[in-house]
């Protein structure tokens, strides 16, 4: 049976950590190396996971400074020698009971493919569910047809192959949006399946990294300059400027004006007119156009 490392990040989820590992052990696949390593958590996070990964035989580290995401991420993979598979979730998401063994399925159905991903329940702080992340639910090719928002697929929760991920090799720890730019790297290698399971309640609240729409829009500018040089790169320039003038519209209208000209080549997308009404104040009717 192939054996899947299931990396747990953890940094200050003291509310949800527990949650997220009674749902990894609930897993009804058998052979699992579950990895938990603390960031230097300032509240109870670690206390929490180290107590139960004692009571469900996982392994847990921690670092003694905080490295932040990717420099964790790189050490976690510093901490396992052989497995077929390898997946990431953070420790305030919920893992769906049979997560695993569904995208392990469709890897062996589909052995051509570097990786597999599934359905994705959004929920709110308190656990309740908010509805299904969109999800266009293809196979095949699709780097860049998900590189340029012509597909939707949730691109943070796959389980990649131990050999795509070797030749991706480790995160730039200088980057931010590591799971796009592990995404953007890891589709080039081939084909990706989708498995047809709920994998992963993915929860959304203050403390989520999309909240602060400022450093999003510097890791998206990073993650752009990332492919300088590419083919694709002055049309997926473009497209980034586009849904910059939609991140930055509510807090930073100053700024989200400068990407007015590349906003007007596709003034038929909601975003664009999502951004117009943010502009103008009317931020408030935007999320009934486009789920945030």
């Amino acid at each position: 049976m192939k054996k899947v490392v299931i990396r747990v990040p953890c940094f200050n989820h003291e509310k949800y950590v527990r949650l997220c590992l009674e749902s990894i052990a609930a897993q009804d696949y058998p052979n699992l190396e579950v990895l938990v390593l603390d960031d230097a958590s300032t509240d109870a996070t670690a206390e929490i996971a180290q107590e139960l990964c004692r009571r469900f035989g996982f392994r847990f580290e921690r670092n003694e400074r905080n490295l932040g995401l990717p420099a964790t991420l790189n050490r976690m993979m510093q901490m396992v020698a052989d497995y077929d598979f390898v997946f990431s979730i953070a420790s305030d998401d919920l893992l769906a009971p049979s997560a695993i063994s569904s995208l392990v399925l469709s890897m062996e159905k589909n052995p051509n493919c570097v990786g597999s991903y599934g359905d994705v329940m959004l929920i709110n702080a308190d656990g309740t569910e908010l509805g299904l992340m969109r999800n266009d639910r293809l196979s095949g090719d699709l780097f860049e047809k998900v590189l340029f928002n012509q597909i939707a697929i949730p691109g943070t929760w796959f389980l990649w192959s131990a050999e795509a991920y070797r030749k991706f090799g480790a995160f730039d720890e200088t980057m931010p949006l590591e799971d796009a730019y592990a995404f953007a790297k890891m589709a080039r290698m081939g084909p990706i399946c989708y498995c047809g399971s709920l994998i992963v309640s993915y929860r959304k609240h203050q403390a989520n990294s999309t909240a602060n729409a400022w450093a999003m829009y510097e890791a998206s500018r990073r993650l752009l300059e990332s492919f300088r040089g590419e083919y694709f790169y002055p049309r997926l320039r473009a497209l980034y400027g586009a849904d910059h003038f939609y991140l930055l519209s509510r807090s930073h209208k100053v700024e989200a004006l400068r990407h007015v000209p590349s906003a007007l080549r596709r003034p038929f997308r909601r975003q664009f007119w999502a951004a117009c009404l943010n502009l103008i104040g009317l931020g408030f009717i935007v999320d009934r156009l486009i789920r945030r």
